[in-house]
């Protein structure tokens, strides 16, 4: 089949995410019968529910991978690269398992806007409020591309720089943070903060490089397009069906006016923190409530 998709899943004991978002990228496909879904076990075989999990499926593959005991970001990079390794379709959809998709024939979506609209990547970009990171193209938490014209770039998604470069980098994001001042909860509330916060970062540059960082450089290096969704600040949506809860609580992306996707992320970190982050269940009601009323 043309226009076949596959779909790159890092689990890490996420089984319960994933069984979810595999039913929801098929519910809302325009044509399920072109995803091929792939799954890449950082737990190296530990976690056995998404083996089983897999193991049911004829358009499921399944990868260990061993990603214990490392950094987060390194963990998730190396899970990628393999994945990526292993796509043979004509593209490929990177997502975080802890996605919900809300754009219906997100699939016929993401092929014309590569196919028509010339897009390398399309996708979900960092929120503004993560200073530091990229925000101008796609992360890893949705990443959409061409499998060949990806693996031709000939890099990996690791993600970070020699050591000095990460030691300089870390102090400087501390300065740029503005310490509670660059909060997502105070960022959210101030304008004024946030136009010193984009202003900072644009005098220093990408101070957090994440999973995918060489991808991005050699993509800049290329002068290649990508197509961003946009990560709403909660105070900047007007509404009475969830929209801004679940912008005010998790990430919600947009483009064009249109709610495309959440994502969960849970973050420990201060700066993104926010009350409900890591209720699970409290996102999925935000989201039948908004589906319901859609």
């Amino acid at each position: 089949m043309k226009n076949k998709i596959t779909i790159i899943l890092v689990s890490y004991f996420s089984s319960k995410h994933i069984k979810r978002l595999v039913k929801n990228l098929v519910e809302k496909a325009e044509n399920s019968e072109r995803l091929n879904f792939l799954i890449v076990d950082n737990t190296n075989g530990q976690d056995r529910l998404i083996e089983r999990y897999a193991q049911k499926y004829d358009n499921m593959d399944f990868l260990l991978n061993d990603g214990v005991n490392k950094q987060r970001s390194i963990s998730h990079a190396s899970a990628i690269d393999k994945g990526l390794e292993n796509s043979h379709s004509e593209y490929t959809l990177i997502i975080d398992p802890d996605v919900y998709i809300f754009k219906k024939k997100w699939d016929t979506f993401c092929i014309k806007s590569h196919s028509e609209k010339n897009f390398f990547l399309i996708g979900a970009p960092y929120p503004e409020w993560k200073i530091g990171k990229v925000h101008d193209f796609p992360s890893v938490v949705f990443m959409f591309f061409s499998t060949k014209e990806m693996k031709k770039l000939n890099t990996t998604f690791y993600p970070f720089p020699d050591f000095w470069i990460k030691l300089k980098n870390s102090f400087i994001r501390k300065v740029i943070r503005l310490g509670f001042f660059g909060s997502k909860g105070f960022l959210n509330k101030f304008y004024f903060f946030r136009k010193i916060a984009t202003y900072l970062e644009n005098l220093t540059g990408i101070t957090s490089p994440d999973t995918g960082n060489n991808i991005i450089n050699a993509m800049r290096n290329g002068n290649k397009t990508s197509l961003c969704f946009e990560a709403r600040y909660s105070s900047d949506i007007n509404d009475n069906d969830g929209m801004s809860i679940l912008a005010k609580e998790y990430e919600a992306y947009m483009f064009q006016d249109e709610l495309i996707m959440t994502h969960m992320y849970g973050s420990g970190v201060f700066y993104w923190k926010t009350s409900r982050g890591g209720d699970v269940d409290y996102w999925e009601k935000i989201i039948n409530k908004i589906e319901k009323n859609r």
